[in-house]
């Protein structure tokens, strides 16, 4: 059983959120940052996996959440709800 504070400290994106992840995936190049990409320029402090599950819309931490939308460009805000978010950091 995952402990309560674990689902206090954790958020998910956004169907929006989840659509301007993809699009901050996109280089102008046209080449696409990958998970792997990602996992790198955090030093891999986040794991691939952790990742993966943040963009398909499942909750991760939310250092984790802020680590990983700042490496592509965005603030959290962007991608979550804001009033779950408000209410997490209370």
């Amino acid at each position: 059983m995952i402990p309560a504070h674990k689902f206090r400290r954790s958020i998910a994106v956004t169907e929006t959120g989840k659509r301007k992840l993809r699009e901050a995936q996109k280089l102008k190049s046209g080449k696409r940052i990958t998970y792997e990409d990602i996992e790198e320029v955090l030093d891999f402090q986040v794991s691939r996996s952790t990742i993966e599950r943040f963009f398909r819309g499942k909750a991760v931490e939310i250092e984790n959440a802020i680590s990983i939308v700042e490496a592509l460009g965005l603030d959290l805000e962007e991608v979550v709800d804001v009033t779950m978010y408000q209410k997490i950091l209370g």
